[in-house]
């Protein structure tokens, strides 16, 4: 059997990942954050709509966003422990380790992103040098292959590798530099298996969503018809023109309305994201959890130390140089100062008496 031909059977475990749909305490946890993140945002909504102060509306998205980044993080934690065979933690030390993963995570795809931006200036460099008359076109030769293939790589890496291996490895516990420690030997060593599941999450992911859709938007629409029929109202932007106005009696029942539906908005919303989280977890523990990542994080952290290193010694002699040009300056004006007679000028007398 072909590497790739294991991948793929190997690869039908991602239909477990449905079973997140269930995992009621992930939900719970997510579902609390997600709601405080509402509640700021429209508390502080009312709180601008009032004053006029659009910071505060700024602050209360700020809040909102601390929130749901919170909650997925801490619902990943929480999977991620099932995965394992962890114990369950508390609720509370849930949300904890989610703000901190949360936090981690902010600072991996900033990381991966400066990294990205390098290899760009590299190849740009490398294209620049191909410029030179003569052997310019035959360097163009080595170097445009090499270069595609290394952004090619960079961008499948950053969008299918990164936060299927960086997020999980944060749930678990490792730091910054360990997570992205995986995500490199991952793409050095373990890049097939990690796109094959990925791609099979994503077929578990779309069907999942046309199913989940399908009942929802079916369920409304039925539900719907026959409130008209029942109650004699319509969710309509109209029937809520008419609660504004006063009538609460037609209005009110439309505004119940939007907000369940909203509500079940939010929940195939939640349950598609712990489904792929739950996939995000299965593809770490099968495919990247076993991985030497000892040589490849301490390679890691001497170059980070070499840059700073390099930045430091950069920053020292820019400080010499500045005090250098600060005190030949200073000896400047001072030896101005020196051929000046006590008068302050050195213009010769009129006439030429003294």
């Amino acid at each position: 059997m072909s590497e790739l031909s294991r991948h793929v059977n190997e690869a039908g475990s991602m239909v477990g990942a449905v079973d997140a749909v269930t995992d009621f305490k992930a939900l719970r946890v997510e579902l609390a954050a997600a709601g405080a993140g509402v509640l700021a945002l429209a508390l502080f909504a009312a709180i601008a709509a009032r004053s006029g102060a659009y910071g505060a509306f700024a602050l209360g998205y700020l809040l909102f966003l601390v929130c749901l980044g919170t909650g997925f993080n801490a619902a990943g934690v929480v999977l991620m422990d099932e995965s394992a065979g962890a114990a369950p933690r508390p609720f509370f030390d849930a949300l904890l380790a989610g703000g901190f993963a949360w936090l981690k995570s902010i600072a991996v795809f900033v990381l991966a992103g400066i990294a990205l931006l390098v290899l760009f200036l590299l190849v740009a460099i490398l294209l620049w040098i191909c410029k030179i008359p003569g052997v310019g076109p035959i360097f163009y030769f080595f170097v445009f292959p090499f270069a595609a293939l290394a952004l090619g790589i960079s961008f499948v890496a950053f969008a299918f590798v990164l936060a299927p291996v960086a997020l999980p490895a944060l749930w678990s516990g490792q730091g910054i530099m360990a997570a992205l420690a995986r995500v490199a030997i991952a793409v050095r060593k373990r890049l097939l298996a990690v796109l094959v599941r990925g791609l099979v999450l994503a077929l578990v992911l779309m069907v999942s969503s046309l199913l989940l859709w399908f009942v929802v938007i079916s369920g409304l629409v039925a539900t719907g018809a026959m409130s008209v029929a029942v109650l004699r109202t319509a969710i309509n932007p109209a029937a809520l023109m008419a609660m504004l106005g006063g009538q609460v009696g037609e209005g009110g029942h439309a505004l119940a309305g939007l907000l369940g539906a909203l509500v079940l908005v939010v929940a195939v919303g939640t349950a598609l994201s712990q489904i792929l989280k739950k996939g995000w977890c299965l593809i770490y523990m099968q495919v990247v959890r076993d991985l030497d990542v000892g040589a490849v994080e301490a390679e890691m952290q001497q170059r980070l130390a070499q840059v700073r290193q390099q930045a430091a010694a950069m920053r020292d002699r820019v400080q010499q140089q500045n005090a250098a040009a600060h005190q030949g300056s200073t000896q400047a004006v001072a030896q101005a100062a020196g051929r000046l007679p006590p008068g302050g000028t050195n213009m010769p007398p009129v006439g030429g008496v003294r």
